[in-house]
């Protein structure tokens, strides 16, 4: 943001530093353990007089010198003309702290070149003593060279005490210097002997081409026990937040990681064969492939290295992406636009939205991703991905998953951004006019059962989930298909009773709704009944979230028919993954998990948590969420240490949507208002005007809550913590823990001594425990199950159902001829008389 921007596309993504880069330090260590190469078999073949050993030094001084002066000095100088255009800042603060240490390196340098000319075209006039001490001369200057530009890299990831101090020595000597230098050293020495077999294996005396061969795969073996004790000595001198990326975060670490592991020992098995009896043209093809195996296990090594600094290029100063730390803040307020220097456009308008975008993209993403190239390319991460989903994920950038640094600008670029990537890159219709009216849903018939006022009974039912939402997709478990319906009989009188001994309550479909059919079983309330009934919202052919079910009471002695009435099932399958996650509906209702979408989800699991879920789903073994993490709602435990499935999707989703209210939610359950469910149909959303948040608040203040209630019971979620930040309080703190499915909004918190005023908000306030919840409490009198009267959570009477305005208020409509709390003000319903107080509780009759 400081310098202008070098626009790159196909090429982008650090192709050119890491294609150059790779090639130069393969190199320039093969000129630091090349150099001890030279002089002791120099030294080797004087001291037992071989004279055609020392001839095959002479000419492979030649090889060395052209491989590491020239093809050395030009890659050299082409990291420093690419990292200079892709990261001026980072470039420029590496020279300006250390100025003293490359000019030290380059005196050490020239010392190299000078050393190595005059050995090479020295090496027949020069005495053996002269010679040699040249020889020596040269690899200590090399190594020196070596020495000073690892201390220098291992500051961009580990700056240890400099940060504080921004002295040299503090930077110069950070953690992983000396692991670091002893790595490099031994990698030189194996590399040495892996061009060493390029010449030997060419020698045309064959007593000579046995030896050299055999010498140069001690060299390409031996070192690899150094090599990896130092690797091991590097990782464990990382600091924590360095360390917990390369060993357990990052699956892109993990990748590099595990081929510099298996590489290696093959880098060394292949110098071994080269050493065993081989045709001339297979040991020379031979050296060639273990040269190039070489080159890609010390490119992994250097992948890993530059990986582990994500999402910095200096460690906590400057971002990949080059923009300062320090100067986030001031772009989060501004706008990234707005601050830097050399941007065309300063806000984003309509006209300019695209455009801006465009700029957006090459300030914050087009470092570290191209445009359909071999790097990163952005298209195939962002494929399917709506713009709410790339915007949702620019919003969660750098928080869990630290590889990458956070979005940097204002919300409306951030838009921008997302728009100028589904839009304009990967060439995808942009989202539908907000002020679109939503789809009209098709009408429902509902017949409201008859009812003789002089009846002895009758039934109360509803559904225990005012909507049961769940996946229907044969790759990853979501939720449990269908609802439990629970039903009370009750024997009208001036006193009524709740009968459960010789009855039989039955449920079954309607006309025209898909075949369900069973018994209830008594409820642990012993009080009431339950049937849990599993069901499709799409099993009769078309999207019918709210299918009736006829629900009987009989005597049991006689099959007489008690009451009957009629009760909502509410089950969907609308789970808003690919709003992120892309992917298509499976029904053309707009519900339903597709494939696409499934995998999705599951190969960010496995990336961000290094799992193997996406191999196991297409291994014929769905994934169930509750396996691993517990959801009491529908029986599972999952495993210990692991957080609950509730506090895990909200704990994560909240770093992704931000700053939102009841979009957020709608964002993912089955409440979008343009969606074929819109399950919140209660009194309080159709005709107050409520959303999700008015009681659960905030999902940041929600996801914190339930976050909290897992440290509670020891379970690390640091990670989905840390930048959460509260939206109704002033810090974390103030929130207190919450179990879901047992801790919930406490509707008391607003209905004080159950009146109809309301206070600002529930949220914040939950009940103690699973007895207080809505859907389990009774009355004052431990008699009767509140949802008896007023419905099921998110439900409440007078409810107003999309496909049918009364479908939800059957009951009400059957036993007192109006849509609202059942009993309300109408006591006859139950009592056949008219009742004197408020035995239930207070202002019930309000």
């Amino acid at each position: 943001m400081e310098y202008p921007v070098w626009k790159l596309m196909t090429l982008g993504g650090g192709f050119w530093i890491a294609l150059i880069s790779v090639i130069h330090v393969y190199i320039a260590h093969f000129a630091v353990g090349g150099g001890l190469f030279l002089v002791l078999t120099e030294m080797k073949a004087r001291r037992e007089n071989d004279p055609a050993m020392l001839a095959y030094v002479g000419k492979h001084t030649k090889f060395f010198l052209l491989l590491t002066l020239v093809g050395g000095g030009i890659t050299g100088v082409g990291i420093w003309f690419s990292i200079a255009l892709m990261s001026p800042l980072a470039t420029i603060t590496i020279i300006h702290n250390f100025v003293f240490g490359w000019a030290t390196e380059w005196v050490f340098f020239l010392v190299e070149i000078f050393a190595l000319l005059v050995y090479h075209y020295a090496f027949n006039t020069l005495d053996a003593k002269r010679h040699v001490a040249v020889g020596w001369i040269y690899f200590v200057a090399g190594w020196m060279s070596l020495f000073l530009v690892n201390g220098i890299l291992g500051f961009m990831l580990t700056p240890g005490d400099w940060a504080a101090t921004g002295n040299f020595w503090d930077g110069f000597f950070n953690p992983t210097m000396l692991p670091q230098l002893a790595f490099r050293t031994a990698a030189s020495l194996m590399i040495a002997g892996l061009f060493g077999f390029v010449t030997a294996t060419r020698i045309a005396d064959d007593d000579l081409r046995r030896r050299m061969v055999r010498y140069c795969a001690v060299w390409g073996a031996v070192p690899l026990v150094a090599v990896l004790l130092s690797g091991w000595w590097y990782v464990a001198a990382l600091p924590p937040a360095q360390h917990l990326l390369v060993v357990e975060k990052s699956l892109r670490v993990g990748q590099y990681m595990r081929f510099f592991l298996w590489s290696g020992p093959l880098v060394a098995l292949g110098a071994l064969l080269l050493a065993a009896p081989q045709p001339d043209g297979v040991r020379r093809t031979m050296s060639i492939a273990v040269l190039l195996i070489g080159l890609a296990w010390f490119g992994a090594f250097e992948g890993t290295r530059e990986a582990a600094r994500k999402p910095f290029l200096i460690w906590d100063r400057v971002y990949s992406n080059s923009i300062p730390v320090a100067a986030v803040p001031e772009a989060d307020e501004k706008g990234l636009l707005a601050v830097a220097k050399w941007t065309r456009y300063k806000e984003i308008t309509d006209e300019n939205r695209m455009a801006a975008g465009a700029e957006l993209y090459q300030l914050q993403c087009a470092t570290c991703h191209s445009v359909d190239g071999p790097m990163n390319d952005i298209r195939k991460r962002t494929a399917g991905m709506p713009v709410e989903g790339i915007d949702a994920a620019l919003d969660g950038q750098g928080k869990i998953n630290r590889y990458m640094p956070p979005f940097v600008g204002t919300r409306a670029e951030r838009a921008a951004l997302a728009a100028y990537i589904a839009e304009e890159l990967d060439g995808r219709a942009g989202p539908e006019s907000a002020e679109a009216a939503p789809p009209e849903l098709p009408e429902m018939k509902t017949d409201t059962p008859p009812f003789d006022q002089d009846a002895d009974y009758l039934i109360t039912a509803s559904a225990r989930q005012g909507m049961s939402v769940f996946s229907d997709n044969h790759l990853l478990t979501i939720g449990t298909p269908g609802n439990t319906i629970r039903a009370r009989l009750i024997l009208r009188g001036e006193v009524p009773e709740q009968v459960t001994d010789g009855v039989i309550l039955s449920y079954e479909s309607t006309p025209g709704e898909p075949e369900l059919r069973g018994e209830f079983q008594p409820a642990e309330d012993e009080t009431s009944f339950e049937a849990a009934v599993a069901a499709l919202p799409s099993a009769g052919g078309s999207f019918d979230p709210y299918p009736l079910l006829a629900v009987t009471a009989k005597d049991a002695a006689s099959g007489k028919v008690l009451a009957q009435t009629k009760v909502v099932l509410p089950v969907s399958t609308e789970l808003g993954c690919k709003q992120c996650h892309g992917g298509q509906w499976t029904d053309p209702a707009g519900a339903g998990v597709s494939d696409a979408t499934a995998k999705h989800v599951l190969a960010v699991h496995d990336r961000m948590n290094k799992t193997n879920l996406l191999a196991e789903a297409d291994a014929g073994n769905p994934v169930v969420c509750g396996r691993c993490h517990a959801d009491s709602e529908n029986g599972q435990t999952g495993r210990e240490g692991v957080p609950s499935l509730s506090a895990a999707l909200h704990g994560f989703h909240a770093n992704y949507l931000t700053g939102r209210d009841g979009d957020a939610c709608a964002a993912c359950h089955a409440n979008a208002p343009t969606g074929p469910t819109r399950f919140f149909r209660g009194h309080h959303a159709a005709n107050m005007g409520f959303e999700c948040t008015a009681c659960h608040g905030p999902l940041e203040d929600l996801a914190i809550g339930l976050l909290k209630g897992e440290e509670d019971k020891g379970v690390d979620v640091s990670a989905l913590l840390a930048n959460l930040k509260p939206r109704r309080v002033d810090s974390v703190d103030e929130i207190a823990p919450r179990k879901p499915w047992e801790q919930e909004p406490d509707c008391l918190t607003c209905h004080q001594d159950f009146g109809p005023g309301m206070a600002a908000t529930a949220d914040g306030v939950w009940t103690k425990g699973a007895s207080g919840l809505f859907a389990n409490r009774k009355d004052e009198m431990d008699a009767v199950a509140c949802v008896a009267c007023h419905n099921s959570p998110h439900v409440v009477f007078p409810a107003t159902n999309p496909y049918d305005a009364d479908r939800d208020n059957i009951q009400p409509l059957q036993y007192q001829g109006e849509a609202r709390t059942l009993g309300g003000g109408a006591c006859r319903v139950c009592h056949k008389v008219d009742m004197e107080g408020e035995a239930h509780h207070p202002n019930m009759s309000m």
